[in-house]
């Protein structure tokens, strides 16, 4: 029996493709979105319940700010004395480092985040609909 050359055909590289591309740029969207925006807005909630108060000028400045892909928590805007809260010694306390409230407060966000971003991530993955190869 001599050799006959076999054929193959692929159908549907461009299309998965076209898909995978899509399938990407959604869970990016949904990351920021749900994952981060929540994580930040929880973040700056957090902090403003834990600032000292004395006037409530330090709680009201705490913000969750998102700029694309990324999120923050914010405070101080218009405070004068609000990094000397986050950094400084005061009241007998040492300096702070890396802050008192805004870092050790997103820090141990970090596994929320992680649950968020994986349920955003799930949740873009069940409701894509791949293009048909024609």
């Amino acid at each position: 029996m001599p050799d006959q050359p076999i054929e193959v055909k692929v159908k549907g590289v461009r299309q998965l493709q076209a898909g995978a591309i899509k399938l990407f740029a959604n869970i990016e969207q949904a990351v920021a979105n749900d994952a981060v925006r929540v994580t930040a807005d929880q973040t700056a909630a957090t902090v403003r319940s834990r600032v000292p108060r004395k006037t409530g000028r330090l709680a009201a400045s705490v913000r969750a700010v998102q700029r694309g892909r990324v999120g923050q928590a914010t405070m101080g805007a218009g405070v004068p004395y609000a990094a000397w809260i986050e950094y400084g010694a005061w009241g007998g306390r040492k300096s702070g480092g890396r802050g008192r409230y805004l870092y050790p407060t997103a820090k141990r966000t970090e596994r929320a985040f992680r649950k968020h971003a994986e349920d955003a991530t799930s949740g873009a993955i069940r409701g894509m609909h791949w293009p048909t190869p024609s």
